[in-house]
């Protein structure tokens, strides 16, 4: 039926798309014991890559993907002209099981300590058109220029300053300070002045004449 052959295409081209994915594993399998890559205090990836304008995916595996298939993705769209800057986060990355989305709660959080291998996977299925039979693909094109691990800053950047830098900024504002006073209370000696019209020198000079 209709069903079955939508279901059995979509299947194909999952498939598909899962061959096309171009990755690499942290433990290649050829030195054995070699450990993977470690971003527990990482918030997320920060990809640049040129592509076509179409949807494509990070996928990011850990410990628990030779155990049970579980593997974690995250879309982003590509610019049909010049590069994209991509910011994932951890936390946005959804479960897959042998390509299909888990439920909510029925996987744990990525494990960033425990990452395996990191890789860039394309779905027709993503692009919003309905695959009608097996082995029809859609033409596409990615070229990755970097992907780099990002900190969220969460606490405010202190700047350090030596012990002589701190004295030379102290006595500075002191100095300032002092300027401020001295201004202040030329002010306040002319307001009085003013109010109190012409100084005692000249009154008692008037009252003699």
């Amino acid at each position: 039926d209709d069903v079955g052959v939508r279901a059995a295409a979509e299947a194909a081209a999952d498939a598909a798309a899962r061959a096309a994915v171009a990755g690499m594993d942290a433990d290649d399998g050829e030195g054995e014991g070699e450990a993977g890559l470690e971003l527990g205090e990482y918030s997320g990836l920060l990809l640049k890559a040129s592509g076509d304008g179409q949807v494509y995916t990070m996928v990011v595996r850990t410990s628990a993907y030779e155990l049970d298939g579980l593997e974690y993705r995250h879309d982003f769209r590509t610019r049909a002209k010049g590069f994209t800057t991509a910011r994932l986060p951890f936390a946005g990355f959804a479960p897959y099981r042998d390509g299909k989305p888990v439920q909510a709660g029925g996987a744990p959080e990525l494990d960033r300590r425990s990452i395996s291998g990191l890789a860039l996977g394309f779905y027709p299925q993503r692009q919003g058109v309905r695959v009608a039979k097996e082995g029809v693909g859609l033409p596409f094109y990615l070229s990755l220029a970097r992907v780099k691990a990002y900190r969220e800053r969460d606490e405010p950047e202190v700047v350090y300053l030596s012990a002589g830098a701190a004295a030379a900024d102290l006595a500075a504002d002191d100095a300032a300070a002092a300027v401020q006073q001295k201004d202040a209370a030329t002010a306040l000696a002319m307001e009085e002045q003013a109010a109190g019209g012409a100084p005692a020198g000249e009154e008692e000079e008037q009252a003699a004449g």
